[in-house]
């Protein structure tokens, strides 16, 4: 026996001769006129969940007939609701149809009439009066969306020359019936899938919970199979924004799909690569710039390199790696007592040559605030300190570099072992930039990177990245 709708089984219980409906033909002046007359101008169909008087003014306003259109004032039909008599769909208050293909060529004057001219409404509208006009159940979303627009309150569909059109008319969203019709289907489309999705998921949950559960090794483990294409079915609905869970599960997709993604879609792979590279890359530029923005001890800022190890490599005019973090380089006594740690021990991964990187902070000065001489800036307590720790670290893992590397994995050396230091920023004054550039430009193996420089890299690369804008693309193929 096929299923029926809760409303049509109370209807089917109903023993008072409801719902009631009241047809009337009326001409301009609102006077009621007999079938066929020529003043007719109108048809007004009214609707009571209860017996009421035929002049009683309780009288619900359904729907209106004329000779070129359709006039719906769907209302919530069901007299045990608080809402009775109120509008179906919120702010939208009116369906218009304007549907040649009706030929109302006479004016319906009662209830088999009405219903035969309701029996002829396009696919998705209520037919059945008893129920309230409008739009069937499943299709009720597409008054709600519309109901979100301020100042719309009908809902005109067109058929004839309008067919495909869009847009907004005062009041009135015009929408043409192909696109109504390709709404309906899309969510029928989505209806019949979920329905389908339901049973499978019925399906696969007695199979585990009845026969999987008695006896693992004949019946075994079975996973939810996905239908085809609905990823690009949620993507094309607009779903963008997912929650912390799906974008975990998100990234698990791919992963388990990489290698086949690798082979059937190349491109596509290679997009997303350099599209997180893009992205995470802006990130740890914004990361950047609020750690400069504030004043963090050393410890903050070697965590963050040790983070993003890549950024050390753009001290160097060579590709290098981290051999350790914060490493012993030497100098303890027989006591135990003394020895000193650098920040980073770092490798040419070509040469395995090492290197020194010392690790200050932003708000450290680079020249003394006082002129030395007229225009002369000397370096800084902090600067000139850096620097001499840093030739006291390189002279201890100099002297004990064999005992000092020789656990390594890969065998180091120190053929000639450049110190990076990177601290402060570059003074603003135009004198002291001179001073500061003079100063670690006359340095030997000792190069002096700023924090600000830095990041200036990290932003030369994100630029670099981007795809060029679509109009100087054009502008260059003109060339």
């Amino acid at each position: 026996m096929a299923s029926i709708r809760p409303s049509q089984y109370a209807m089917q219980n109903r023993t008072d001769g409801g719902p009631f409906l009241r047809v009337d033909l009326v001409d301009e002046n609102g006077n009621i006129v007999s079938p066929g007359a020529p003043s007719a101008d109108i048809t007004l169909v009214y609707f009571s969940d209860v017996s009421l008087p035929v002049d009683s003014h309780d009288w619900l306003l359904i729907m209106a007939v004329t000779a070129e259109e359709l006039t719906f004032y769907p209302k919530i039909s069901r007299n045990d609701n608080d809402n009775y008599g109120k509008p179906r769909y919120g702010t939208i208050e009116r369906i218009e149809l304007v549907d040649p293909s009706l030929q109302l060529d006479e004016l319906p004057y009662d209830q088999d009439s009405l219903e035969a001219l309701l029996s002829e409404l396009p696919p998705g509208f209520r037919k059945d009066w008893r129920f309230g006009l409008g739009f069937l159940y499943e299709y009720r979303f597409i008054p709600a969306a519309i109901g979100e627009l301020d100042g719309v309150d009908t809902l005109r569909i067109q058929a004839g020359e309008a067919t495909d059109e869009v847009r907004i008319d005062g009041n009135r969203y015009c929408l043409g019936i192909n696109e109504f019709e390709e709404l309906c289907s899309r969510i029928e489309k989505i209806s019949r899938r979920h329905q389908r999705d339901t049973a499978e998921d019925k399906k696969l949950v007695c199979y585990s919970g009845l026969l999987h559960k008695v006896n693992p090794e004949l019946y075994p483990a079975r996973a939810r199979r996905l239908p085809p294409d609905v990823l690009k079915d949620l993507v094309n609905l607009g779903r963008d924004k997912l929650s912390n869970q799906d974008q975990r599960s998100a990234t698990r997709l791919v992963k388990k799909n990489a290698s086949s993604i690798a082979r059937n879609e190349p491109r596509a792979l290679y997009e997303l690569k350099a599209e997180i590279e893009l992205v995470t890359l802006g990130q740890l530029i914004e990361a950047y710039k609020k750690m400069m923005s504030r004043n963090l001890n050393e410890d903050h800022w070697h965590q963050f390199f040790t983070d993003n190890a890549f950024i050390l490599d753009m001290a160097f005019g060579h590709p290098v790696k981290m051999v350790a973090s914060k490493p012993y380089v030497g100098g303890k006594q027989v006591s135990g007592q003394g020895g000193q740690h650098t920040d980073f021990l770092m490798a040419a991964r070509s040469t395995r040559n090492l290197a020194l990187i010392e690790i200050k902070h932003p708000q450290k000065e680079l020249v003394s605030k006082n002129e030395y001489r007229t225009d002369v800036y000397g370096p800084s307590t902090e600067l000139g300190g850096s620097i001499a720790q840093a030739l006291s670290q390189r002279a201890l893992l100099l002297q004990d570099v064999l005992s000092l590397t020789a656990d390594m994995e890969e065998r180091a050396h120190a053929h000639a072992v450049p110190i990076v230091i990177i601290i402060g920023r570059t003074p603003s004054d135009k004198k002291q930039q001179r001073s500061f550039e003079q100063f670690r430009n006359s340095l030997k193996d000792i190069q002096i990177t700023t924090f600000d420089e830095l990041q200036t890299r990290l932003e030369s690369i994100h630029h670099a990245l981007q795809p060029e804008d679509a109009s100087k693309a054009e502008d260059v193929e003109c060339n």
